[in-house]
């Protein structure tokens, strides 16, 4: 089982945060603050040991052990510019030491052979040297040093308050954190009790607060907009299924009824049992067709996770008003292709029934023997696709309503599942275009066009 690295409550997290925030400048600066309080500490010894190394130059060796290099003798008047709490001197004479002055620690280094500052560690503790060679007969050099334990006590009591501060600083933010989280997480908890209402469809219709900070603020507006999306595809579905039983009612009960005849009257007559089974088929046909609209419409809803390839849309007519003149030999089909090569980037199946359910409706509720005409051109970018009939058209009162699913013209007489103009609507809209319903100019009947965004 996974370890629960982090807390799950969002105030515990935003007070974690804040406490590993304060923990982490504290340290940095902390750090920062030691290391000039220990460089200060250094640099002022080393300008202690700097002064004294210059006035034993003033003075001379002589002068200041009292006796020349390599002899003994009693201290010089200059010795206390050598000897002093925490510090010592040694004089070596050709790399040997002649003379120790000071708080000379029980093992002593030896005399280093280049002169300026160093640290050295001697027994366990850390002493700042300074060593110079002075003037004389041989090679006479000087080693002052002196002892950090000043400075090490300095840092390490300023290393403990910085830590206690920092302990207290850690325990006022995780106080003030918690509180402050407290109240602003507060619209969220508000937010939540509002979405934990909405168990049902019969729910959606109630808002969410939108209050607080602007992050809570758009985040319950993002979840009022979905809100209302779902109770309109709440809606919408409860509105389709019903219209599809209700589509489905009506042939099913005829053929049910055509069945029963043909079942209860073995001996009729075989013009009238021919007219039942041309019946039987007919409402037969009808529920295929029905179903056949409900599958598109289906697929056009799942279009979206459908692969996306470059459609040549010219191309795609081409086949699609060839397929119509067989599907309906009566009907004259023109085609005017003034786009020679446009792609769409789309679903090909999608914009194939696109066109086929344009065709076909035009061929249908066109006039019997009529014209249909197919234009395809460039305009502003986009490509315009416009299948113009010369049948009665459509109200203009009516246009809007029959892009709806199961939705029939008032005086239409063709044969129909009244589906065909809302898979139009539906392709149009997943392939990003246009759709615009009117009259035709040229044949007088009804004009459909679609615009779509053309490939570069």
């Amino acid at each position: 089982m996974k370890a629960q690295l982090a807390p799950r409550s969002l105030r515990a997290r935003i007070t974690l945060a804040a406490l590993l925030a304060v923990a982490l400048g504290g340290a940095v600066s902390g750090t920062l603050l030691l290391a000039a309080i220990e460089g200060d500490g250094r640099r002022d010894l080393d300008r202690d040991l700097r002064q004294r190394a210059a006035d034993v130059v003033r003075a001379g060796p002589r002068g200041a052990f009292g006796d020349r290099p390599g002899g003994p003798g009693p201290p010089g008047p200059g010795e206390q510019l050598l000897a002093g709490s925490g510090s010592f001197v040694q004089l070596a004479f050709e790399g040997e030491v002649v003379q120790r002055r000071g708080d000379v620690p029980d093992d002593p280094p030896a005399v280093p052979s280049e002169d300026g500052f160093d640290t050295v560690a001697i027994d366990g503790e850390d002493w700042r040297s300074l060593t110079v060679s002075l003037q004389g007969p041989g090679d006479v050099r000087l080693q002052l040093l002196g002892s950090l334990d000043d400075v090490e006590d300095r840092v390490a009591d300023i290393r403990t308050l910085v830590i206690v501060l920092g302990l207290g600083a850690l325990a006022i933010t995780g106080l003030a954190a918690w509180g402050f989280t407290t109240l602003a997480v507060r619209p969220l908890g508000r937010l939540q009790e509002g979405a934990a209402r909405v168990t049902g469809a019969e729910d959606l219709s109630t808002p969410l607060p939108e209050e607080g900070p602007d992050e809570v603020r758009s985040l319950a507006a993002a979840l009022n907009a979905m809100l209302a999306r779902l109770q309109a595809s709440s809606a919408a579905t409860r509105r389709f299924a019903a219209d599809a039983g209700h589509e489905l009612r009506t042939p099913l009960t005829g053929l049910r009824a055509n069945l029963d005849a043909l079942e209860r009257n073995p001996d009729l007559p075989p013009e009238q049992r021919a007219a039942l089974v041309r019946d039987t088929a007919a409402e037969q046909e009808r529920i295929v067709h029905l179903l056949d609209g409900l599958q598109a419409l289906a697929r056009g809803e799942a279009a979206e996770s459908l692969p996306r390839e470059d459609v040549e849309l010219g191309d795609l007519v081409d086949a699609a008003v060839y397929a119509a003149r067989r599907r309906h030999p009566e009907t004259a089909f023109e085609l005017d292709d003034r786009i020679d090569e446009a792609a769409l980037r789309g679903w090909a199946g999608g914009l194939r029934l696109l066109v086929d359910n344009l065709l076909d409706n035009a061929a249908l509720h066109g006039r019997p023997g009529g014209r249909v005409r197919v234009g395809l051109e460039r305009e502003n970018g986009t490509v315009v696709m416009r299948i113009e009939d010369d049948g009665p058209g459509i109200p203009a009162d009516e246009r809007e309503r029959l892009l709806e699913p199961f939705a029939r013209g008032n005086g239409a007489v063709a044969p129909g599942t009244g589906l065909g103009l809302a898979i139009v609507a539906q392709q149009v809209a997943l392939h990003d275009g246009e759709l615009r319903v009117g009259e035709s100019e040229a044949l007088g009947g009804l004009a459909v066009e679609g615009r779509f965004p053309s490939q570069p």
